[in-house]
């Protein structure tokens, strides 16, 4: 088996894990009111943040290796990008394993996430001309992880608020509302944890491919 064939592989085992794990979120709402500790996605340290925290650690792992691989690219990148993308993967790590954000209730998190995923870009734009041109599938897998990512995950929280309006338009039974935000909770973590994943794979894939050409350069 080729290792672009395992690193694909390795992406579509994580995200039927992903779908695992959602499944078993909401049976056990649907059936006993809530999940269990382990297997709440809104929980803390539970086996969902567990492991898009995960995600987010290995992500900046891969990062900076490439801040280290730049260099010797055959079409270099600047040590902006891989740098920033350091600093907020494990930031976004820390974040998630300790719910950090929950105690900055002076700040609207989601504003500052977003401000800054627009800014990495904006920053670095000429780095992103060089990886459109160069590694333009690269690009498209992180550009689809992305959108998986905000529309799921940012914009059904942003959402929340009016998904509740409406449920209760049409309905008032407490069993429906509550239902529906659980169904909420899952789609956003979902979308996160399968944005991640795209995410992931994409820049596997690329930190394999700078390391091979690293290797064949140096032989």
């Amino acid at each position: 088996m080729t290792s672009q064939k395992f690193l694909f592989r390795g992406m579509m085992g994580l995200i039927c894990v992903e779908i695992g794990l959602a499944l078993a979120y909401l049976t056990l709402v649907v059936k006993q009111g809530g999940a269990t500790p382990l297997l709440d996605f809104n929980g803390l340290r539970s086996l969902p943040s567990l492991l898009q925290a995960a995600h987010l650690f290995a992500l900046g792992g891969l990062s900076l290796l490439l801040l280290f691989l730049r260099r010797r690219m055959t079409h270099p990148i600047s040590w902006f990008l891989p740098s920033a993308l350091v600093l907020l993967c494990f930031y976004g790590g820390l974040d998630e394993v300790t719910k950090l954000h929950l105690h900055l209730k002076q700040f609207d998190w989601h504003l500052i996430y977003l401000g800054i995923l627009i800014g990495i870009p904006l920053i670095g734009w000429r780095d992103f001309i060089v990886l459109w041109r160069y590694h333009r599938s690269t690009v498209q897998w992180v550009l689809a992880g992305l959108g998986i990512f905000l529309l799921g995950g940012f914009g059904t929280e942003i959402m929340k608020g009016a998904i509740a309006s409406e449920v209760s338009t049409y309905s008032s039974s407490a069993r429906l509302l509550f239902l529906t935000e659980h169904l909420r909770i899952t789609v956003e973590e979902f979308a996160e944890l399968c944005g991640e994943t795209l995410i992931l794979y994409a820049f596997a894939r690329f930190a394999h491919q700078t390391a091979i050409t690293q290797s064949r350069v140096s032989t």
